[in-house]
């Protein structure tokens, strides 16, 4: 509703503005002075000439301003060539914006209406065409070029490590479900069925594989510093994307469409820290918790993809280790998602695994999800109550 009034008073702003320009038109034609084209036109050039100036030097003093909030440097290996490319790109789209911008504003200024000048025809020069054609040509293609082959390395799968650290994660509204295989490095096995997927077990995972014993959910994902991390990607739901920004890794989860993406983690979480504590932006005091920004630093999973109502919640924190030893304690401390049955308790396949760690916004949709059952439930018995009576009757 906010927007909505604000977006009225700006259309209110600039009716009124016209109005008062026509209303000054009107009143010159009425007391017999006519309308000074060529001064209006002078004008309007100045005006065209301050615009674009105040124009670039609001710029640059938004690019001073915000760059030191910018997310960092890229954390990993693949990140820093997709980083250099952008910024190649933004290099040779810049020069083009500064010169066509300030161009375009200029001849306003510079050939507005007047007595003594007279327009040129023009009609073409072959020599300008050319130069004008060829130059984007070869530097479009120099950049579609670059970019083919920073593409081609990142998903080259001949050339990935076979002993990459692999995991399974799976989103749905609104949660992040990662799935470890555990001690012995293996997954366990999944039956995608009605018969296997089921509240108690979301992923189908087949309990009677020995592998999927030691699998266990993870509340944040933890990944080894240069050791490459293969993350096998889905959806139980509606399309939403994998984003891991300071590590350049963004891919979408579609349901029914298995995706992955390949990436080598650079620097641990403390490097990162480090390194930014070093930076002036990160070095002031953060007012919701008291201490440098630094200090408080964290990398994040994100989903990037609207996915409904609770999207902004879909987060999850990223640790990155030093080296398989700090690695290997973490597993150790987890706890695997298969119950070991009593002696006297169900099969193992019937067993019900505890779930991954919830949001508050499961929570929340849980306890609605609650809620009309048991309203569905109440309806029913009413029913079925008033059927009973009638019987009877």
């Amino acid at each position: 509703m906010l927007g909505f009034v604000i977006f009225a008073l700006v259309v209110l702003f600039f009716t009124v503005l016209v109005l008062i320009g026509k209303t000054n038109e009107l009143s010159e034609d009425v007391a017999g002075k006519g309308m000074n084209y060529d001064a209006k036109s002078r004008w309007n050039g100045y005006f065209l000439l301050a615009f674009i100036i105040l124009f670039f030097v609001s710029i640059v003093y938004q690019f001073k301003l915000l760059a030191p909030i910018m997310i960092p440097k890229s954390a990993s290996y693949h990140g820093e060539q997709t980083d250099n490319l952008f910024y190649v790109t933004l290099f040779f789209m810049a020069i083009v914006f500064v010169l066509t911008q300030f161009a375009l504003f200029y001849f306003g200024y510079r050939y507005n209406q007047g007595v003594n000048k007279k327009a040129l025809f023009y009609s073409h020069n072959n020599k300008l065409e050319i130069i004008w054609t060829v130059i984007p040509a070869i530097v479009l293609a120099v950049l579609v070029v670059m970019g083919m082959r920073v593409w081609f390395q990142i998903f080259d799968v001949e050339s990935r490590d076979k002993n990459a650290m692999v995991v399974e994660v799976t989103a749905k509204q609104f949660q992040w479900m990662a799935r470890y295989p555990g001690p012995d490095g293996k997954f366990g096995h999944r039956i995608l069925d009605t018969a296997h997927i089921n509240p108690n077990n979301e992923l189908g995972i087949d309990w009677k594989d020995p592998n999927s014993r030691d699998d266990f959910w993870a509340d944040k994902l933890v990944f080894i510093k240069d050791k490459p991390v293969l993350v096998k990607l889905g959806a139980q739901d509606v399309i939403h994307s994998f984003y891991l920004p300071h590590f350049r890794v963004k891919m979408d989860c579609v349901p029914g469409i298995p995706t992955q993406f390949y990436f080598t983690p650079k620097y641990t979480t403390e490097e990162m820290r480090d390194y930014l504590k070093e930076l002036p932006w990160w070095q002031t005091i953060n007012p919701e918790t008291g201490e440098p920004r630094w200090k408080t630093f964290k990398y994040e999973l994100a989903c990037t993809e609207i996915c409904g109502r609770s999207h902004y919640g879909m987060q999850k924190e990223v640790v990155v280790v030093k080296d398989e030893a700090e690695y290997n304690e973490w597993v150790k401390k987890q706890t695997p998602i298969y119950t070991v049955p009593a002696p006297d308790a169900a099969p193992a396949d019937s067993l019900k695994p505890q779930g991954p760690a919830t949001t508050k916004s499961d929570k929340e949709t849980k306890e609605i999800k609650d809620k009309k059952e048991k309203t569905e439930k109440d309806v029913v018995s009413v029913l079925t109550s008033g059927s009973a009576h009638k019987s009877s009757k």
